[in-house]
């Protein structure tokens, strides 16, 4: 799809990405759980909306520069998430912590509701790199303008229970769709310059944030705001890891470093949401942090779904 030499900007890209949603993680499910008011609470529910836009970042990513699948790809996304989850889940099982089936069947059984769902991705990108590839870029629109309103519009409304929260193979398919197309309109975007791209993002995420602070999630008000900013499908959301997407993408720059270390996010993202980790090491040093006991599973803790569920 694109020929272009990889530029390290996206890199840097996947660096903040990960960066975002560890940081979300932290606050979402761990600096709630240390007292304090209820305007705290409310001031850093409305950071979360700008901080969402990890995943829909390194989806796009995917989409700019095209999946290349290919058996081994596929051997080595398995392996790395079998290496860096089964063992410390086997462990926890031989200790009667665990249920073996479930820890086996780590894919359809997981945490890890990005590394599935990107595998699934993953696997029909052939399909789509041949229709992005034999198709003009028209009808392509067309056909991105129909996913938007079915993952946009039925998403957010939840008018369709399989499309609430964007967590799904239709609008990763979506996404992947866009960034192709931002890929294919560069001419269009490369010159706009860059301090009207900061701005907008700052404008965007400021009335975001403000609004939020100042109408409670609970309210009508409140329910919207949070429904066309926070989900994955969600439009400014999607609208502002867009605008961030397009800003790095205009950087030019090389750097063996930042290559390197950008081959860790994966494992950052695995580690950082292994169930065991949560439950030995990063909720017992949260339990000491608030001086409070807290004796639910990790599974319990997170209604059953998993750490990485939202």
């Amino acid at each position: 799809m694109a020929e272009e030499p990889r530029n390290s900007a996206h890199e840097l890209l996947r660096l903040v990405a990960m960066f975002l949603i560890v940081w979300y993680h932290l606050i979402s499910y761990y600096l709630y759980l240390i007292p304090h008011s209820a305007k705290y609470d409310s001031f850093l529910e409305a950071t979360l909306p700008s901080l969402h836009i990890g995943v829909i970042l390194f989806v796009l990513i995917s989409g700019y520069w095209g999946i290349k699948p290919s058996i081994k790809g596929f051997s080595i996304l398995l392996a790395i998430t079998a290496i860096l989850y089964l063992p410390l889940e086997l462990m926890q099982c031989a200790t009667g912590g665990g249920n073996l089936v479930k820890t086996l069947m780590f894919i359809t059984n997981t945490p890890y509701w990005f590394i599935r769902t990107y595998l699934f991705l993953y696997l029909i990108s052939p399909i789509l790199n041949t229709f992005l590839k034999n198709t003009h870029q028209s009808k392509i629109n067309i056909v991105l303008a129909a996913m938007s309103i079915i993952c946009l519009y039925f998403g957010t409304t939840q008018g369709d229970p399989s499309l609430n929260d964007g967590k799904n193979i239709t609008n990763f398919m979506f996404l992947y769709l866009l960034g192709n197309t931002i890929h294919n309109y560069k001419n269009k975007w490369e010159n706009i310059p860059k301090i009207a791209i900061i701005s907008c993002i700052l404008v965007l995420n400021a009335t975001i944030f403000f609004l939020l602070l100042y109408h409670n999630r609970n309210t009508t008000a409140g329910t919207f705001l949070w429904s066309i900013s926070m989900p994955y499908c969600s439009p400014l959301l999607i609208i502002n890891a867009s605008l961030v997407f397009v800003l790095f993408s205009q950087l030019h720059l090389n750097s063996k470093l930042v290559n390197n270390l950008a081959k860790s996010v994966f494992a950052v993202y695995l580690i950082h949401c292994q169930p065991t980790v949560h439950n030995l090491i990063i909720l017992p040093t949260i339990e000491k942090i608030s001086q409070k006991t807290f004796s639910h599973s990790f599974y319990e803790f997170s209604g059953g779904i998993g750490l990485c569920k939202v």
